[in-house]
């Protein structure tokens, strides 16, 4: 049944499930379409950040929407997924649009698409830019969800492009070519427009397909980056005290925003970053007295971040991990710091069983766990003195969070 402006968000987003056969599919041909409809190709805003990047793309928006916001500019902010709920997805000043908002962007887009049939991504994409447009937002922040060069977000042109960092991940769509991952991550960038990047660990495709497309390069370590525990870009520098966001996100959004010719004072950015707290990413909770940290990420080169800023602290480690994700690759980052890995299984479309986790891991997995809660309160009984790693996805976050922080 076609959902109405007085149908709940919910019946929406069960209905932009159903009408197209995949919830991914990579293309801006039938999105394209539909924005010329929806959106009549109104005046864009005077700035577009886009952010690409295997990791690391959550950080560098918030940092982007934090500082445009400091900056007195009203600030649209897209990313994906969400932890909680839908809404997290979209945010204006930082604040979560309401239900009511969202069931008329989607009422909007039903409105005129005919019978184009759209993905849930592109569904929400363009339920987003009808916000920022009809909220008169100034700036927006749009992160890629999959890719770049075909991945929605993309229908918009970037005044600045960010590609974050380079890895393996989402196989089944992008490959496991690191170079073809640098090529498709570098079609965001435009021509003459400035395109940063955020690791000086990224693969030759990347830098073809920028040079090809005449983007000017920034790149990591050269022109921003991070120095004794000073963040740098081309025109200014800060201390990193007090600043939980990873630091090399931070020094990539203050490139890129310095290079939007947006003005921002040193002070305020500091400001800026300063106030960004991401929920599941190396967040800690103290639960009945013990130490339990989560973390959202789910491929190797995350595996290896979180393990590096475990610092060679040992934790028990508990996963939860989707089908279509590299387990075994994800397991190896994290083994050196583990005590011992545990599996739970994984309630949700393309969820794992702990089982089937454990099978795929290529690793001694110590007890597979039949929910999130068990699971919790079986570790930190029986090893007190042992931190508690949870990870492997943003849905296992999610259920631990709701058991940690009841």
């Amino acid at each position: 049944m076609l959902p109405s402006v007085n149908s709940s968000l919910d019946e929406w987003l069960a209905y932009i499930e159903s009408i197209h056969p995949t919830e991914i599919e990579l293309g801006l041909q039938r999105l394209t379409m539909v924005a010329d409809r929806l959106l009549q190709r109104q005046t864009k805003p005077p700035i577009i950040f886009t952010v690409a990047g295997t990791n690391g793309k959550g950080t560098t928006t918030a940092a982007l929407s934090a500082l445009a916001c400091e900056a007195g500019f009203k600030t649209g902010w897209y990313s994906s997924p969400h932890l909680f709920v839908f809404n997290e997805r979209i945010r204006i000043n930082g604040v979560a649009v309401n239900d009511q908002q969202l069931v008329d962007a989607f009422a909007a887009i039903e409105r005129v698409r005919g019978d184009i049939s759209l993905s849930y991504f592109e569904y929400t994409t363009l339920a987003a830019i009808w916000l920022f447009i009809a909220e008169q937002v100034d700036v927006w922040v749009l992160e890629v969800g999959l890719g770049g060069r075909l991945d929605a977000v993309n229908v918009f042109d970037a005044d600045v492009a960010v590609v974050t960092t380079i890895g393996i991940d989402h196989e089944s769509f992008l490959g496991s070519d690191i170079d073809v991952i640098g090529y498709e991550k570098a079609g965001i960038c435009r021509a003459n427009k400035p395109v940063i990047l955020g690791s000086d660990a990224m693969p030759q495709g990347l830098f073809n397909e920028i040079e090809r497309r005449g983007a000017h390069l920034h790149r990591f370590n050269d022109h921003h980056g991070v120095k004794s525990r000073v963040l740098f870009w081309h025109d200014g520098q800060l201390s990193t005290e007090g600043i939980s966001i990873p630091h090399d996100n931070a020094a990539t959004a203050l490139q890129a925003f310095a290079l939007s010719g947006i003005n921002i004072s040193t002070v305020n950015a500091q400001r800026a970053l300063m106030s960004i707290r991401m929920p599941g990413r190396m967040q800690t909770v103290i639960w009945q007295g013990h130490e339990c940290i989560v973390d959202v990420g789910h491929n190797p080169h995350a595996g290896a971040y979180i393990a590096k800023q475990l610092g060679g602290k040992k934790v028990n480690v508990l996963l939860g991990m989707l089908a279509d994700k590299d387990v075994a690759g994800f397991v190896a980052a994290l083994a050196p710091v583990a005590h011992q890995i545990n599996s739970v299984s994984l309630e949700v479309p393309r969820g794992l069983s702990a089982a089937d986790l454990a099978q795929r891991a290529d690793y001694p997995i110590n007890v597979q766990f039949r929910n999130m809660s068990e699971a919790i309160r079986a570790l930190t009984q029986s090893m007190p003195d042992i931190p508690l790693f949870i990870g492997g996805s943003f849905y296992t976050v999610c259920d631990a969070l709701t058991v940690l922080e009841n």
